[in-house]
């Protein structure tokens, strides 16, 4: 157990009535290489076309970075594809090399005052590294030409469409080079043919190339669709997304049917809503999952966006609420990459191949402490569950139905506080939960959900673990110390089981943030329904009681009963944190710009090929950089969903696409541009 690194120390009392437990297993370290493996590299890149299986509109370009184990071990190596996240194409300078300038994108070369093209695929060298050298085949996709800062369009504003759709091109012309002898890229150096196993196959994407590895994985899958034909059948076994965008296309992308996990940034400053915890909060209600996988989130205090790609140079970020950073603000962060590695290769190696090892899947189960390289650096909250799928998981709660009535309909209890059914910031809208409140703590403060009649019970006894997630409100209610409460299960008699503590299985304090504001992200605590020593058979209800901290308020979620068991007894949550002083919020970066024109277009490819309205607007000071997060143009208290781009790859200036109707709803006045915590503020003058 690591100490803590905050401003304070709390000892945590159990009153003699709950029960205890054993200290957790730790999950096995998965940051280091195999020192028996050597590992090679080399680039394939071909000239940029239209390729209309990618893009209709534009010249794009296959290029990648490929890893393996040298030499080659002669059976089949699973195949791990990466992709980066949208960046600048054309940088200039060193320590730090600035990168502010897209050319590159739509004419293939870079302008004399940036003339750096920006390898935006080599950040995530120092994963592939490590996972090349445990017998897997890595390839880190280039998206610089046409799509990386290229110009959104309808339906695709972030272009994680296109990219998805590019992913899938490369697994193509792998594909094709594994079944036909002689046909790898000479600048390889070596022969594909036979090597690549595609019954074992992972995907990993940063930012926007998070939600295009989900666009990938299901287009592949999508009923008639023609990529099983073109690259032949191919077994995605896991996903994994850094600092993801969600929504930036016109499909709901999920992931349900394949293991997944999620990086989310506490400090980012670029999507800095903290949206790709929408994914697991939508796959939670894919109850018919086939097959039933594990989800599992991974929340970095202290990190940034940029830095788990060592190319992003300059921090997104410019600082952190209630918690301290662990990143400079420029060239990157060891403590950063550290989460990455531990996370993304205990997936990867859990998951994907012949010899893959599923005790790396206790990375991601709060039943187990996260290793002391990662515990030593940060505090990581985990959200988790087994599956979905009815099979494995059971609902006891969802906090779907109204206020005052459990998910089956049956009235729930409550004494002495406050509760309302609705929704969590940052969570995807199809997340419920119940945000409930106190402000005096004694047996007779509690909550009871209630998933049968009284007098009645269920067979509870085929499950291993009492699963929920929880996180707390910002509210003037939470102590400086971590909340907590006693849980218990209530029978058909109303009798109640043993209580357990709260913090025994999660350590709740927060909510925490950076430039977005404060996240209460949900995190999970998995209770062996063992600890609660009663009788299985006849289980009314779970009773929540507010017995030990002074007041509060909190959001609940997701009670729900898995037949999947981690097997060690839940211990004393894990610590590892940064100091967690509580500083002011981190206010928005305001900059003057100025309408530089609106002109009529009889036709865009932004908008389709239909006519309308282009705004370019110049900023008078920091330029509109590219970043993850998408653009978004504010008219007065209106937000107008329009495609952008920069004009000549120049981000000291970005048009907008509006629709005719768009511009006709337009009024003279106030207007801003606004993402990632920054707002250039003009004035429209129609």
């Amino acid at each position: 157990m690591s100490k803590l690194t905050g401003q304070f120390y709390v000892v945590v009392v159990y009153a003699l009535s709950l029960a205890t437990t054993a200290i957790a297993d730790m999950a096995p370290d998965a940051t280091q290489a195999n020192p028996d493996t050597n590992v090679a590299t080399a680039e394939y890149r071909f000239p940029a076309d239209l390729d209309t299986d990618v893009a209709t509109d534009r010249f794009t370009e296959k290029w990648a970075r490929v890893y393996w184990p040298d030499p080659l071990p002669g059976t089949p190596l699973p195949v791990l594809v990466f992709l980066h996240g949208n960046h600048s194409t054309c940088g200039h300078g060193m320590n730090p090399r600035v990168d502010d300038n897209c050319q590159y994108t739509t004419t293939g070369t870079c302008p004399l005052l940036a003339p750096i093209v920006v390898p935006n695929h080599e950040g995530y060298n120092y994963l592939a590294q490590v996972l090349a050298s445990w017998n897997y085949l890595v390839v880190s996709i280039n998206t610089n030409r046409g799509i990386t800062c290229g110009n959104g369009i309808v339906g695709d504003g972030g272009l994680n469409l296109m990219r998805g759709r590019m992913v899938l091109r490369h697994l193509e012309m792998l594909s094709y080079w594994n079944n036909n002898p002689g046909t790898t890229p000479p600048d390889l150096g070596i022969d594909l043919f036979g090597q690549l196993d595609f019954s074992n196959v992972g995907l990993l994407g940063h930012s926007r190339g998070g939600e295009g590895m989900r666009a990938a994985y299901n287009y592949y899958r999508d009923p008639g669709s023609p990529w099983p034909d073109r690259i032949g059948p191919v077994n995605f076994l896991s996903i994994f997304e850094i600092g993801p965008v969600d929504g930036q296309t016109s499909r709901v992308l999920d992931s349900d049917g394949t293991i997944w996990s999620v990086i989310l940034p506490m400090c980012d400053g670029d999507v800095s809503t903290l949206q790709g915890i929408m994914p697991f909060d939508r796959d939670l209600r894919h109850f018919s999952e086939s097959p039933a996988t594990q989800k599992a989130s991974y929340t970095v205090w202290g990190a940034n966006h940029n830095f788990f790609n060592t190319e992003w140079q300059v921090s997104d970020s410019n600082g952190c609420t209630g918690h301290d950073p662990i990143f400079p603000q420029f060239i990157g962060s060891e403590a950063q990459r550290t989460t990455s590695l531990a996370s993304v290769v205990a997936l990867f190696r859990g998951n994907v191949g012949p010899n893959a090892d599923p005790t790396f899947n206790q990375n991601f189960n709060p039943q187990y402490d996260p290793p002391d390289v990662v515990t030593s650096v940060t505090r990581i909250d985990r959200g988790y569950t087994d599956s979905p799928s009815s099979s494995v998981t059971t609902v006891f709660e969802d906090f779907d139905r109204p206020t005052g009535t459990n998910t089956y309909g049956f009235p729930n209890d409550a004494s002495n506080i406050t509760i309302n059914h609705g929704t969590v910031p940052n969570h995807a809208s199809v997340q419920r939960a119940g945000q409930i409140s106190w402000s005096s703590a004694d047996d007779a403060t509690y909550f009871q959900s209630n998933w049968a009649s009284a007098g009645s019970g269920n067979d509870v006894s085929a499950f291993k673990t009492l699963d929920l997630r929880v996180s707390r409100q910002n509210s003037a209610l939470n102590p400086i110390t971590p909340t907590n409460f006693a849980i218990a299960l209530s029978l058909d008699d109303d009798a109640l089981s043993q209580a357990v503590n709260l913090n025994g299985y999660a350590d709740l304090r927060g909510p925490v943030g950076g430039p977005g504001g404060l996240h209460p992200i949900l995190e999970s605590a998995r209770i062996p329904l063992s600890d609660f020593a009663t009788d299985l058979t006849r289980v009314r209800g779970v009773r929540l009681t507010f017995n030990d901290t002074d007041s509060g308020a909190i959001y609940v979620a997701n009670l729900r009963l898995s037949t999947v068991s981690g097997n060690p007894p839940s211990g004393p949550a894990p610590s590892g944190s940064v100091a967690t002083g509580y500083n002011d919020i981190i206010l928005p970066e305001i900059i003057s710009a100025t309408l530089r024109g609106i002109r009529a277009v009889a036709s865009t490819a932004a908008l389709n090929g239909d006519p309308g309205y282009e705004l370019e607007i110049a900023s008078n000071g920091t330029p509109f950089l590219a970043q993850n997060d998408l653009p978004r143009l504010r008219i007065g208290v209106h937000e107008i969903a329009a495609p952008s781009r920069y004009p000549n790859g120049d981000t000291r200036s970005i048009v907008f696409s509006l629709t005719r109707e768009q511009f006709a709803g337009l009024v003279s006045g106030p207007a801003s541009v606004e993402y990632s915590n920054k707002i250039w503020n003009f004035t429209l003058q129609l």
